[in-house]
């Protein structure tokens, strides 16, 4: 190829990125006139069952899906969320699923399939942290982080993402973490299976590029109000508040609603993951350790009680999930 030629492509590609990025500033002022109708649609959602995960299937709920189907670790959880999502005047299938085991998500896809049909809108939402820095963090335990936080996306998707394809609608959605974005002291191998979920979202968007009504969703909020990471607390809590479960699931939802490709939560991580991308790491490290995000993770504990429905082996007991 000429230079002429080199020149002109760099010119096209530019104008489609300045185009796509006007659209994209014009339809955040105007989401209301986007979006789109989930009346036909059959949801899946992981760890469904109790925290953001049954918040996002009540969100769902409200806008009157076809079906909603929820997997998780405890039946009680399970058969509790589907009750108040019959309240609300959609059905629900309730299933007790171990995502950290590609052979059981086999299966268990199956089933979906057989009794409700081919899932529509997945859902990802299970995960488990175990909050010790990496030479204190067992094999095992890493094994598991990543089998819930990172395998447990590639195998559903791989499960439902075929028939969303045949039928050229869909839409893969991640609740990942501002930690699949920054790194965090005490949170390695975290932080590591959340980076890699990120990493699947945004190779997807280019892989499905050629099927423009299959949509895939990022969301990364900020520290929840929930087990997940429990006593963890920084210097200025004024500065970062804590999210709500239902604010993190009214937000996903609306993003699903208009097929946004990523959210942070809050805003200021825009700004926060753009600094960091500018900035060298030397210099970040004071900011770190003067806010107490360096040291946050030595408050961390377990939950008095496992309060959490998704997966996880019997062997991981300090896990805790969305």
């Amino acid at each position: 190829m000429s230079r002429i030629h080199w020149i002109l492509y760099f010119i096209g590609a530019l104008l489609e990125t300045v185009f796509r990025l006007v659209g994209i500033l014009f339809w955040s002022f105007l989401p209301s006139l986007k979006r789109k109708s989930i009346c036909q649609e059959i949801v899946l959602i992981t760890g469904g069952g109790h925290g953001i995960g049954r918040e996002i299937a009540l969100a769902f709920a409200h806008h009157k899906p076809k079906h909603i189907v929820i997997w998780g670790r405890k039946k009680s959880y399970l058969d509790e969320t589907a009750s108040l999502i019959s309240k609300l005047g959609v059905s629900c299938l309730p299933m007790i699923c171990d995502v950290s085991c590609a052979e059981d998500i086999c299966v268990k896809a199956e089933e979906v399939s057989n009794r409700v049909g081919s899932v529509s809108i997945l859902v990802n939402n299970a995960g488990v942290v175990f909050g010790k820095q990496l030479l204190d963090t067992s094999d095992s335990d890493i094994l598991q982080t990543f089998r819930v936080n990172t395998l447990a996306h590639l195998y559903t998707i791989k499960q439902f993402l075929p028939s969303m394809i045949e039928n050229r609608r869909g839409h893969l959605v991640s609740i990942n973490s501002i930690l699949g974005m920054v790194g965090l002291r005490g949170a390695t191998d975290y932080c590591s299976s959340k980076f890699a979920s990120s990493g699947i979202s945004a190779s997807l968007c280019q892989e499905l590029e050629d099927y423009p009504d299959i949509h895939v969703t990022s969301v990364h909020p900020y520290q929840v109000n929930n087990d997940m990471f429990s006593g963890v607390t920084i210097r200025f809590p004024w500065l970062f508040p804590i999210l709500t479960e239902e604010y993190v699931a009214q937000k996903t939802v609306n993003a699903v609603l208009v097929n946004k490709k990523q959210i942070l939560l809050p805003r200021i991580w825009y700004f926060i993951v753009w600094m960091q991308s500018l900035l060298p790491v030397s210099t970040l490290l004071p900011v770190l350790k003067f806010t107490g995000a360096a040291t946050c993770m030595e408050t961390f504990h377990k939950p008095s009680s496992t309060l959490q429905p998704s997966v996880q082996h019997s062997t991981a007991q300090h896990t805790k999930t969305h």
